[in-house]
């Protein structure tokens, strides 16, 4: 009888090593399943910015490509605070199922200055689109070169306003960038916007701005604004006798940097389909067409997923210590 008992529970378990080695398979069929039929349904990209704005603008040229290469509808969803924040702390609490995605420009500057809860561990970059170009905007009547800027700074220390957008983003680091790089003492001033920013130069209300070319590209045009310095290492062709940071010895080109990113823990499978259908976005004929419309196309801007990784983790290191000097 005993011995009949021992078989009997041999059988069993080797039942349950049967089922659940069936079990393991079936889930992974499903994952790959998921993978293999991805997309199957909509998908939505959150953008923690305006309507209107500059990664708004550039997340909606992307999208209007990509629900053509992936065909499903993609809903472009703004949802603005904290610089980004808010919309990555609801893409955080979305599944991590390749249906929520993020367009950013700001991930590496919450994540240095502490106001981003989330890192690389939480969120993986797709693709950078985009590596925008600065410059030192003046109203034309002012300065007519970046050496009379200069002189009058020089002249008043501290007094010589610059706007930017924002607080403790991009525009105010720039600033900051540039008062160390220059060993100028400059006064930066945060507006809400950029409307409100170029009516303050144009005003008279500041003495200067530090934008990119696409945003005031009509006041450029009419001759309105002028650029006294462009944070390249080139100059450009379309402004060709303003001078670059690197010419005058200023060891500063940082730029808006547009990407889109995605939850780590997402098939790596999904991210790669996507990483591929936003290659053929950025290399289409149409987003070619919005970058130069956009002066976009003034330096490459694409990386893959793993090259801007690598350059996203390089970012929060330099910027961590740019904010630690700035909040002193």
């Amino acid at each position: 009888m005993k011995r009949k008992i021992n078989y009997f529970i041999v059988l069993i378990s080797i039942f349950t090593i049967f089922l659940a080695a069936c079990n393991g398979d079936s889930d992974a069929s499903s994952e790959s399943g998921e993978a293999s039929n991805y997309p199957s349904r909509n998908i939505e990209v959150l953008v923690g910015h305006g309507a209107g704005g500059g990664t708004d603008l550039f997340a909606r040229a992307v999208v209007n490509e990509l629900e053509d290469i992936l065909d499903v509808n993609i809903n472009v969803v703004n949802q603005e605070g904290g610089a980004g924040v808010v919309a990555l702390q609801n893409a955080y609490n979305a599944p991590s199922d390749g249906y929520t995605l993020i367009a950013d420009a700001a991930f590496s500057i919450t994540t240095a200055a502490g106001t981003n809860a989330y890192g690389l561990d939480d969120f993986t970059p797709i693709a950078r689109f985009q590596n925008d170009t600065y410059a030192l905007w003046v109203n034309a009547e002012d300065f007519s070169s970046i050496e009379e800027f200069i002189e009058a700074v020089e002249e008043n220390p501290g007094q010589v306003t610059v706007g930017g957008t924002g607080s403790l983003g991009m525009d105010e680091m720039t600033v900051f960038m540039l008062e160390q790089a220059a060993d100028m003492d400059l006064n930066f001033v945060p507006m809400e916007g950029a409307g409100e920013m170029h009516a303050g130069v144009l005003g008279g209300h500041l003495d200067a701005m530090v934008d990119e070319f696409g945003p005031t590209k009509s006041l450029a045009d009419d001759g309105s604004i002028v650029p006294l310095v462009v944070f390249s290492e080139e100059r450009i062709d379309e402004f060709p006798d303003v001078p670059t940071t690197v010419e005058l010895g200023w060891d500063l080109t940082d730029g808006n940097e547009r990407a889109f990113y995605i939850k780590s823990d997402t098939d790596p499978e999904i991210i790669e389909i996507l990483e591929n259908a936003m290659k053929e976005a950025y290399e289409s004929e149409d987003y070619k067409r919005y970058e130069e419309d956009n002066y976009l196309h003034l330096r490459d801007g694409w990386l893959n997923s793993a090259d801007f990784e690598e350059r996203t983790e390089e970012l929060i290191e330099k910027y961590q210590v740019i904010m630690d000097e700035l909040q002193q």
